[in-house]
């Protein structure tokens, strides 16, 4: 059972706590104007979920989040198996902030000492709004677990790129050579340097990772029988995202629109417990929206409709890119109203973001959000 309790000393508008990825029970889910009040300054909140997925996620606040993640204020929550193999285990969270790229809150090159033959699990998790592109040099890997839920029988890649969605994570495993392995970010960062000796912080990487082709987790891995049959769901739900004029807080904006609204006038999807629900994601737009519902891991099903044919891919965020549509599924078993929002959060503040509730549930707060 973990308890977290909140206590804001300074934060003017006021912060929630978010556990991104994490099925916590619907109260416990930090979302300001759902699920509970926002946390003013002298105030409290305790949160109390168990810690019964293990993964690697991370949790932010939910009030002005455009604002407040940018400026610091999340966090990784890592969960490890009892029978955790050992070994250097690396949680590193990419950040931008005044335009500096962080990596584990280093704006220099990592240099960590790793002997060689050790198990390596380098967990990476993007706290932008926009998308970041990882490169391992030197070493072939696997991607284990993708927004903490483990890959079936991934398989050793190498000179591949793996892109991070805004809020989404990728554990990259391997066991360390007799030399060195670099993680390159965005193709030009040197981030991190793994070597069993030490060596020159600026050393540039054995090979260039630049014109590396992307790894498409839609392909990767070994197909496994789903939980359920998405073919066959009880109920289909289908999203445009877009960008127009719209109202956004009871006011006009050029928006970034769901089927032509902003929030809050979007209207709610409505699932029933138990159901299997089936969504298409539309994206009409020029830009990137990494789509993220709240409390329920979804399982994609086709990009532009080529079928997914690798591992189970269950993902709490994923990148609906210009011009593209996503099919993805989910089970409703957890009751609950929950928020389901472009994970870029300056859109979220545009409108881009409405709620999914259960029939029979409500909730006695008010949806105003305070501006995401």
């Amino acid at each position: 059972m973990i308890e977290v309790h909140l206590r804001n000393v300074d934060i003017d508008g006021g912060v929630t706590l978010h556990w991104h990825g994490y099925d916590v029970p619907c109260g416990e889910d930090g979302a300001p104007g759902t699920t509970q009040d926002t946390v003013v300054p002298g105030g409290e909140f305790t949160y109390r979920f168990r810690a019964d997925q293990a993964g690697t996620y991370w949790y932010h606040t939910h009030h002005a989040s455009h604002v407040g993640v940018r400026r610091g204020l999340y966090g990784p929550l890592v969960v490890t198996e009892r029978d955790a193999e050992e070994g250097l285990d690396l949680t590193l969270p990419v950040h931008t902030i005044d335009a500096t790229v962080l990596l584990a809150d280093n704006d220099v090159p990592i240099e960590q000492p790793a002997p060689a033959g050790v198990p390596v699990r380098l967990r990476l998790i993007n706290t932008d709004s926009d998308p970041h592109r990882i490169a391992l040099v030197g070493m072939a890997f696997r991607v284990a677990a993708v927004d903490g839920r483990n890959l079936n029988e991934p398989g050793e890649v190498s000179a591949v790129a793996v892109r991070l969605p805004a809020g989404g994570r990728a554990d990259l495993v391997f066991t360390m050579p007799s030399d060195s392995v670099a993680l390159v970010l965005d193709d030009h960062r040197a981030g991190l340097r793994l070597s069993g000796v030490r060596i020159g912080a600026d050393e540039a990487p054995v090979a260039d990772p630049a014109g590396w082709p992307e790894l498409d987790l839609l392909h990767y891995g070994v197909a496994a029988p789903a939980p359920f049959d998405p073919d066959q769901p009880d109920r289909r739900i289908t999203m445009v995202l877009d960008r127009g004029v719209a109202l956004v807080d009871g006011l006009p904006a050029y928006a970034h629109t769901v089927d032509g609204y902003g929030h809050p006038s979007i209207p709610d999807q409505i699932v029933g417990a138990g159901e299997v629900v089936r969504f298409t994601v539309v994206n009409r737009s020029l830009e990137t929206h990494p789509w993220h519902l709240h409390g329920h891991p979804v399982l994609v099903l086709s990009r532009n409709e080529a079928l997914s044919t690798g591992s189970p891919l269950w993902v709490d965020t994923f990148d609906v890119r210009g011009g593209e549509t996503w099919d993805v599924a989910f089970h409703a078993t957890n009751p609950g109203v929950w928020m389901n929002h472009c994970h870029n959060l300056p859109h979220a503040h545009q409108g881009m973001m409405l709620r999914l509730r259960y029939e029979g549930v409500t909730t006695p707060f008010d949806n105003a959000h305070h501006g995401h």
